[in-house]
């Protein structure tokens, strides 16, 4: 959110503590005395929102939580961080692949996000677009592919002129229009589902929120998107 919304060379930078202040090795103090350093470092300028913990730099728009209780939990499944901090060090190898935000100063919070899984028919996408849902999010399975009788839950949403943004469940890759069997990706690209590339489902929901506010054509989101 951040990230989309703020554009400033300021550096931001996210933080907080995988343990709390009554156990020995309470991590926060270091966490902070890391951004800090982030922070005063001016090669940190102009490249995003920053997330840090464990001493990993991570770009917003790429890291996430990969574990409930472990001490580098936040991490790029696939870029990998953006550097670290070494005793104050700033060390960084690389940029984040994308730097965007979304001209808007609104939110449309009214976007759901479904998981598809194994068997799935359509009735919770039929229930969302009823409901008046301005925005879907579809976790796909692999590369980008619901079960048939899930499809025709997709194109109906679609049908009414609701945008539906596509992403994986997996925990790391893209999704692409490989495989066409009916609720495969080439059927989705075909009926105009939105591709959202290496984005969570998380991100993708904030994301699309965020862009509503602009649009709500569906080839001016995939743009956004895509």
């Amino acid at each position: 959110m951040l990230d989309l919304t703020i554009s400033t060379p300021i550096p931001i930078v996210v933080t907080g503590s995988m343990k709390n202040s009554s156990e020995p090795d309470w991590d926060g103090p270091k966490n902070i005395i890391d951004s800090i350093s982030i922070c005063l470092n001016p090669n940190c300028k102009d490249i995003g929102v920053l997330v840090c913990l464990s001493g990993e730099i991570n770009a917003a728009s790429e890291v996430t939580k990969t574990h409930t209780e472990d001490l580098e939990t936040f991490t790029s499944l696939d870029f990998g961080s953006l550097g670290f901090v070494d005793k104050g060090r700033v060390i960084l190898n690389r940029l984040p692949r994308k730097l965007e935000a979304i001209d808007t100063d609104a939110i449309n919070p009214n976007v759901d996000l479904i998981k598809c899984y194994a068997g799935m028919d359509e009735k919770f996408f039929v229930f969302s677009a009823d409901s008046g849902v301005d925005g879907i999010v579809v976790e796909a399975m692999g590369v980008g592919n619901v079960p048939p009788k899930a499809f025709g839950g997709i194109q109906y949403a679609v049908d009414k002129g609701i945008p539906v943004v596509l992403v994986s469940r997996c925990p790391a890759g893209e999704t692409l229009d490989v495989y066409g069997y009916p609720g495969a990706g080439k059927w989705l690209r075909n009926i105009g589902v939105i591709f959202a590339e290496y984005l969570n489902g998380q991100k993708a929901r904030i994301k699309l929120m965020l862009a509503l506010t602009v649009s709500n054509d569906t080839e001016k989101l995939r743009e956004i998107f895509e």
